[in-house]
């Protein structure tokens, strides 16, 4: 028997309003890194360029096509703290819509056919997520769209969601490719694999063609083939900590994960799940190679969130063909145990929500006083060059190398085993170039004046040539070195 697809429609945009009141709720929770695209788009709308200091030309953003919808927003007079949070609520909803459509199948009933969606919108990390200013609700919604109308075999819709997921992200061209690679095992299965290679070597031409440009394009700009931040972020295979970051996932979405693992291996083997369990594993792979990231939101799994959540349809309907005792045992502990996990995770995205809207306050307070205190020429050294350099609108050295060439080519020792993403450094360099600020990543701005220590890797001569000042401001202490 095949049901109403439309019978869900207002619980799905039900859910969807909730996890939109949920995100707002929040308040301001902009991610630092978030500025830093916000301080490209600025420059690009003043007509300087995609520069983070203006002439020197470094590709310290990974989300190019995020960026320039930011550029488009602020070009308007938009604010881009809420400019991105509109944009991350409205991929959110996107997220939750594409979820529902890769879900629908035939035969299914309206129950099962809610639970992907209401998996994802009740993610409190996932919400919290796609209002930090970044990019990866947006990245989510069209990978979520692009398998979908490639399972479909709607070729053209296909490849417009996955070019701009290509330029949204560099990770994109990866999941096109896993997605191909499912198509060709489930080609292998209907015997036809010799046509899905073909098929497959036809829709590359689009994504092909839009690299190439872009290549060509970051060569000329930048003079790189790929964006600074990959040679910052990489160089060894950090499988331990990408496995760490892999299970504190699973511990915050014990149902989704049991749920999923169940369909991947008990599920059907039709063709929509042949390409989701493909990518779904190939992906998160991918992920454990790389370290993970150094957020707690799950960031880099939520891109294959909405297809771990259609996997669980494979769990559910082995479910519902048990004993009805068993059954509804299995249903009373499930929702049992996804309660308990989406309160706790609520709690958590709460937290860390405090936790952003505090250091968001605090670092926009230190860059307008260092905005309205220092001459034009004043040039900062510092890690997180997010907040603090968008509003203090000064040249800075980016101390983790993100917008700096010279730093993310930097051989760190043990690469791989620190925090994600913020393990390169060279104070020697930034040293050389005599910032006038060097604001410290910790104890930066403090209820009461701070002694700062100098770091063990910095320059023997600088406290000969730098003094520790703490400043006043509203109440509390700005901690910085001021160059003698």
């Amino acid at each position: 028997m095949d049901f109403n697809p439309h019978a869900n429609r207002p619980f799905l945009w039900l859910i969807a309003a909730v996890a939109v009141a949920v995100g707002l709720s929040f308040g301001a929770v902009t991610q630092d890194d978030a500025f830093i695209s916000f301080r490209y788009a600025d420059h690009l709308v003043a007509g300087h360029g995609l520069v983070f200091n203006v002439g020197e030309w470094v590709e310290g953003y990974t989300n190019l096509l995020w960026t320039l919808l930011l550029a488009g927003v602020m070009a308007l007079g938009g604010e881009p703290v809420i400019g991105s949070t509109i944009m991350g609520l409205l991929a959110m909803v996107g997220t939750i819509v594409a979820t529902a459509k890769l879900a629908h199948g035939h035969h299914l009933s309206p129950a099962i056919l809610l639970v992907p969606p209401l998996l994802v919108a009740s993610d409190a990390l996932f919400i919290l997520e796609s209002v930090e200013g970044l990019e990866t609700s947006l990245f989510a919604a069209l990978v979520t769209f692009g398998t979908l109308a490639t399972i479909k075999d709607e070729k053209h819709t296909a490849s417009i969601y996955f070019v701009l997921a290509c330029l949204t992200r560099p990770e994109g061209v990866a999941v096109w490719g896993f997605v191909q690679l499912g198509l060709c095992l489930w080609a292998v299965r209907q015997q036809h694999l010799i046509q899905q290679l073909r098929a497959s070597l036809f829709a590359s031409v689009p994504i092909v063609g839009c690299l190439l440009l872009l290549t060509i394009w970051r060569l000329w700009a930048y003079g790189d083939p790929l964006p600074n931040t990959f040679y910052a972020k990489t160089g060894h295979l950090a499988i331990p900590r990408g496995l760490g970051y892999l299970w504190a996932h699973i511990q915050s979405h014990p149902v989704l994960w049991a749920l999923a693992l169940g369909g991947m291996f008990f599920g059907p083997s039709h063709k929509k799940a042949t390409v989701t369990r493909t990518t779904v594993v190939l992906y998160l792979s991918y992920v454990v190679a790389i370290g993970g990231d150094f957020k707690p939101t799950g960031r880099f799994i939520i891109t294959v969130l909405p297809m771990m959540a259609v996997l669980t349809q494979g769990s559910i309907s082995r479910i519902i063909a048990t004993p009805s005792r068993i059954r509804w045992a299995i249903v009373f502990g499930t929702v049992t145990v996804g309660l308990w996990a989406g309160q706790h995770r609520l709690i958590a995205a709460k937290a860390y929500a405090a936790e952003r809207h505090a250091n968001l306050e605090a670092r926009k307070l230190v860059g307008d006083w260092i905005a309205a205190h220092t001459p034009a020429q004043t040039v900062i050294a510092i890690h997180s060059a997010g907040v603090i350099p968008f509003y203090a609108n000064r040249r800075t050295i980016d101390m983790w190398g993100l917008t700096d060439r010279t730093i993310a080519r930097t051989p760190i020792r043990g690469i791989g085993t620190g925090m994600a993403g913020h393990e390169r450094s060279n104070p020697t360099y930034v040293f050389e170039q005599n910032p006038d600020l060097y604001l410290p990543e910790d104890r930066v701005f403090t209820l009461h004046a701070r002694t700062l220590d100098v770091p063990e890797d910095f320059p023997s001569d600088f406290r000969a040539t730098y003094k520790a000042v703490s400043v006043p401001i509203s109440g509390r202490f700005l901690n910085m070195w001021v160059r003698r």
